[in-house]
C-alpha cells in the first residue's frame, strides 16, 4: 500500500498495464496508375466502387496523370482496392511503389 502512495496510482495502474507501444498508423495512402480513365464519368465510377468499400477514407483522382490516391485503414489490402477499381468498368490499375 505505501509503494502505491509513494508512486501514485495512475504510475501504478500504468507499470501493470504494461509498456507502451506505439500504435501503428491507422492508415495509410495508395496510390494507383489507372488505364481507361477518359472521363469525369470514369473517375466518378471509380470514386463510386473505392468508397463502396469498407475501411477507404478518401479518394483522390487526377484524370490526366492517370492516378488515383486511395486512403484507407492499414488492414485493407492494395489489392482489394486494385479490383474496386477494376471492377468499376474497363479500367486497369496498378499499384505505385513508393520511391525508396
Amino acid at each position: 500500500m505505501r509503494i502505491a502512495l509513494a508512486l501514485g496510482v495512475a504510475t501504478v495502474v500504468a507499470l501493470l498495464a504494461g509498456p507502451v507501444v506505439a500504435d501503428e498508423p491507422r492508415s495509410v495512402a495508395h496510390d494507383f496508375h489507372v488505364t481507361g480513365m477518359t472521363c469525369g464519368l470514369c473517375a466518378k465510377a471509380i470514386e463510386k466502387g473505392l468508397r463502396s468499400v469498407d475501411g477507404v477514407q478518401d479518394v483522390q483522382i487526377d484524370r490526366t496523370a492517370e492516378r488515383v490516391r486511395v486512403i484507407a485503414s492499414n488492414d485493407l489490402s492494395p489489392r482489394a482496392l486494385e479490383a474496386a477499381i477494376e471492377g468499376a468498368g474497363n479500367y486497369e490499375a496498378d499499384l505505385v511503389e513508393p520511391p525508396r
